[in-house]
């Protein structure tokens, strides 16, 4: 009898134990809750500052144009750069929008470096024959102008690829590099059938579809925007 006393007091001093472990690791799980529940906050709070910080830098690009085509290299002096920029794009695509009564007559009289603010081309790292052009104009009602009146005013190709006619020049917003990442991004999800941006948002189409799908943060994808109603424009 002593002998299973005794071994009934240590059997209960081990279930003693266990008891106070089950009641630890519980703690634990509560503390691993809280935590994960903390840190799913923070990360949504990231990615709403995230997406401030980048609409605000993209917002700072309202009056800029990403050009390429021209022939024009990194290399190029900045007076050049500006000089040809003017005379192939500005020039011609603010000419239509004076015609079409868009901007005033008197605008044909402003001097080239009151329209255009700065242009600059981005180093090429393949040493191609062109490179990128950033154009920062005066406003952008100017900016709006070449957008609109680009495909009447500009000359066109034949591409031999495609066997299409397109534009000798590429002209496109000047994405913010989160958004031009996120662009690129979604451009690659085989079911993006076309994609562009609009006053720096991104919007899409899939194939078989005409619906036009908006971007509203950079955390969305082709799954979660799909899912969502999409837009008219």
């Amino acid at each position: 009898m002593a002998d299973i006393k005794s071994e009934l007091k240590a059997i209960s001093g081990k279930l003693s134990k266990l008891d106070e472990l089950d009641s630890s690791v519980k703690e634990l799980v509560k503390e691993n809750v809280a935590l994960r529940s903390e840190l799913a906050k923070k990360d949504v709070k990231i990615a709403q500052l995230s997406d401030q910080v980048n609409k605000l830098e993209q917002s700072s690009r309202s009056t800029s144009l990403r050009l390429t085509g021209l022939p024009i290299t990194s290399a190029a002096p900045s007076a050049s750069i500006q000089e040809v920029v003017f005379k192939e794009i500005v020039e011609p695509c603010l000419a239509a929008a004076r015609a079409a009564g868009d901007i005033p007559a008197s605008t044909s009289s402003l001097h080239p470096h009151s329209i255009i603010l700065n242009a600059f081309a981005i180093p090429n790292k393949k040493n191609a024959a062109s490179s990128t052009v950033i154009l920062k104009m005066s406003s952008d009602i100017l900016r709006s102008c070449i957008f609109k009146h680009k495909k009447e005013a500009l000359p066109t190709l034949n591409d031999t690829s495609t066997g299409r006619v397109r534009s000798k020049y590429g002209i496109y917003e000047d994405l913010s590099p989160a958004n031009h990442a996120h662009f690129r991004s979604l451009a690659d999800d085989s079911r993006v059938h076309k994609i562009w941006s609009y006053s720096g948002q991104i919007r899409f189409k899939i194939h078989n579809s005409e619906s036009v799908y908006k971007v509203r943060s950079l955390s969305d994808t082709v799954d979660s925007i799909v899912k969502s109603p999409a837009s008219s424009m």
